[in-house]
């Protein structure tokens, strides 16, 4: 950042002083060179300490000096802009700390306007605050007012008050407010790579975090059990995806779980996050699958209370598939239309029964499983991405007809070879979606998996 700066004040970096100290030929320079010396300084001990107001501290016992006040003050805007806050203030008053409208007095009127104002007698001034001086018994006389700004954004203001010449209070004049406005012009400058460059951490930061848990979430799908009756894929349109998947063994049951998260990014992420873990949790402790999907209800529309809607809903289809029956318990939850498949290529769709998790309360629900026999045939749970996919180069998705095409060009292969199969469509650019893309495959024909 600061090669950046000094490229946008064309000054040459001076060597680095100590913090506690001001070098005596900067004050004796005139104002007008000091601006870029000043600068460089301020980028050089915020890169330091990382705090804006300390390095400013540094550098407005030299502007006091160099402008000859008798006090000098520096106003920051709060976040939203409505309030001006003295964070730094020289002189015989200390008035740090104080608040005021961004609309009030001289500093109100040159932040509001983004102007710079001289004021030759304050006394005579409407829009002089005045109570400052009431409070303390200071007297003000001559007062310079400047907007720190870049381009249309205004970051607060400096005023000079009281201009010294020999111990004497004097006058400020046109001069001094062009020199005060060039000061406040090079420290908004500052004041915006300082803004970029945070910004530019943050961005870094996020991207960081972004890429850990893309990590995180591709190891959680990709160290699912190997177990031959049942695989899945997870394809996402972004960084993070809003569909889930997940199932384990428990003794001679297979608990299995798909989902797809209302919303997109981080929330639905974290929203992943929380139904993976609850449902392992549950899952281990003995509880069924309508147990686990009540549960995850009464949390997500208990949370959707909370946030007055703003938690969104999951489509959820959660099961249990005995090893020795071939039976499936399931419920379906919002989550659309599954196909059933036999050795012939014959087809059955099922709808969903129940509403997506956390639309409705979970006591006016009923959480009965729906039950089927999965001996010799295969059933194929998917998301929405899946549904809206459409072949590369056309405009049409390939809907539910599609899908069954689909499913019939994998039905022979076994669960992990349909799914990898299915993946491979999309991998390699002959199918493409905007969503994300899941799909679970759970049975066999009872022949031998190719």
């Amino acid at each position: 950042m600061l090669k950046i700066l000094s490229h946008a004040i064309c000054a040459t970096i001076l060597p680095t002083k100590s913090e506690e100290s001001v070098n005596p030929v900067m004050l004796n320079k005139p104002f007008s060179s000091l601006l870029s010396d000043l600068i460089i300084g301020i980028i050089q001990r915020y890169a330091k300490d990382r705090d804006i107001v300390l390095a400013l501290n540094w550098a407005l016992p030299i502007i006091l000096e160099s402008i000859q006040a008798q006090a000098l003050s520096l106003f920051l805007a709060n976040h939203d802009q409505s309030k001006l806050q003295c964070e730094i203030c020289l002189g015989p008053v200390d008035i740090k700390g104080i608040s005021i409208p961004s609309n009030t007095g001289l500093v109100g009127k040159s932040f509001t306007t983004q102007t710079g104002l001289l004021t030759q007698d304050a006394k005579t001034d409407a829009n002089h605050y005045s109570a400052v001086d009431k409070k303390t018994g200071f007297e003000t006389h001559s007062i310079l007012t400047v907007p720190i700004m870049s381009g249309k954004r205004s970051y607060g203001c400096l005023q000079a008050i009281n201009r010294m010449d020999n111990g004497r209070i004097t006058h400020f004049d046109q001069s001094h407010l062009e020199s005060f406005e060039h000061l406040a012009l090079i420290l908004g400058v500052a004041f915006e790579n300082l803004s970029l460059t945070e910004q530019m951490i943050k961005d870094a930061l996020i991207k960081k975090d972004l890429l850990t848990a893309e990590e995180t979430q591709k190891n959680l799908f990709a160290s699912l059990e190997n177990i031959d009756v049942i695989h899945g894929l997870v394809i996402p349109a972004r960084n993070l995806s809003g569909d889930f998947l997940d199932y384990l063994r428990i003794d001679n049951s297979i608990f299995f779980c798909e989902g797809d998260v209302s919303g997109k990014g981080i929330p639905a992420a974290l929203t992943v996050a929380r139904c993976l873990a609850l449902f392992r949790y549950m899952a281990n402790q003995g509880q069924s699958s309508a147990e686990i999907a009540m549960y995850l209800n009464h949390e997500m529309y208990q949370m959707s209370e909370r946030f007055e809607g703003s938690a969104g809903f999951v489509t959820l289809f959660i099961g249990q598939y005995d090893l020795t029956t071939k039976k499936v318990e399931y419920l379906n939850c919002g989550h659309g239309n599954i196909v059933i498949c036999d050795a012939n290529q014959e087809i059955d769709t099922r709808a969903s029964a129940l509403p997506p998790i956390g639309v409705v309360p979970s006591e006016e629900l009923n959480w009965q499983c729906e039950q089927l026999e999965l001996d010799a045939k295969k059933m194929f749970i998917f998301t929405d991405g899946i549904l809206e996919a459409k072949i590369t180069g056309t405009n049409d998705e390939i809907g539910l007809e599609g899908v069954i095409s689909l499913i019939k060009l994998i039905a022979c292969l076994s669960p992990q070879k349909g799914a990898g199969k299915i993946q491979s469509l999309f991998i390699g650019n002959r199918l493409e979606t905007c969503d994300d893309a899941t799909m679970l495959i759970l049975g066999s024909f009872n022949t031998t998996l190719s």
